[in-house]
Order: C-alpha cells, then sequence, then structure tokens
C-alpha cells in the first residue's frame, strides 16, 4: 500500500488547510485516477509539468489518466510537506516501469491553494528519467 511519510508532528505542525489537502493528496496516491483529479485541483488551476507543459486543471484529469495508463504500476510516495500562506510544497519519490525498465526518482510538487483545491500546480523533477 502506498502511504505517506510524515510523522504526525509534522502534520500536526501545518495548517489545517494545508493538512487537510496534504491527507487528500495522499488519499488520491493510494488509488489514483484521472478522474479522482478533481478532489485535488481546480478545473481552471494552471498545472506546469514538467516535460509535459502547462495545461488546466481540467484537462488535467485526461493527462493524469493517459499517465497512469502508460504506466501501470505506478506508484508515488509523499515523502515530506512544507506550507506557509497559500503555498504548500509536497516532496515525492515515484516508481514506475519506463521503457521495459523499473525507476525510482523524486520531485517536488509546489501548490498554490484556495477553498481546499490547487488553483495552481508545478511538478518539479529531473525529467531525464523518462528518456530510453
Amino acid at each position: 500500500m502506498r502511504r505517506c511519510l510524515i510523522t504526525e508532528e509534522q502534520l500536526a505542525a501545518l495548517s489545517p488547510e494545508h493538512r487537510d489537502f496534504y491527507q487528500r493528496f495522499c488519499s488520491f496516491w493510494a488509488a489514483p485516477s484521472g478522474a479522482r483529479v478533481p478532489e485535488v485541483i481546480a478545473p481552471d488551476a494552471t498545472i506546469s509539468f514538467t516535460g509535459a507543459g502547462t495545461f488546466s486543471g481540467a484537462d488535467y484529469v485526461n493527462i493524469m489518466q493517459g499517465m497512469l495508463d502508460a504506466n501501470p504500476g505506478m506508484i508515488v510516495t509523499p515523502l515530506d510537506c512544507a506550507g506557509h500562506g497559500d503555498r504548500l510544497y509536497i516532496a515525492w519519490q515515484t516508481e514506475a516501469t519506463i521503457h521495459g525498465e523499473r525507476r525510482t526518482y523524486m520531485g517536488v510538487d509546489r501548490f498554490r491553494l484556495k477553498d481546499g483545491r490547487a488553483i495552481e500546480e508545478q511538478v518539479i523533477f529531473d525529467s531525464a528519467v523518462l528518456a530510453p
């Protein structure tokens, strides 16, 4: 089972909005699907994704599903997070089969939150891991 790795003390140090979002982010990655994207991302959000460009939260539904379909068995484990104001940063590790090889890589998502959902997300990682 996928899990979030921050401690209860770290979780308690987050603001209520950050804590709620982090827990929903973890829930999303415990059972990911494109259909679940709106649980954490607003449809009018701006998403900047390393290697995939910039798109809306509404478009992310299909992009996420395509990514999951192309990478069966993909596991994303949230490792750590920090927040300030309307910003939340979540560090994560991904394991996926890419070009027939199981690979592990790390990255960070920077979110800007409003009303409990992300209205901006920057997904940052070394996209060289996606190359053959």
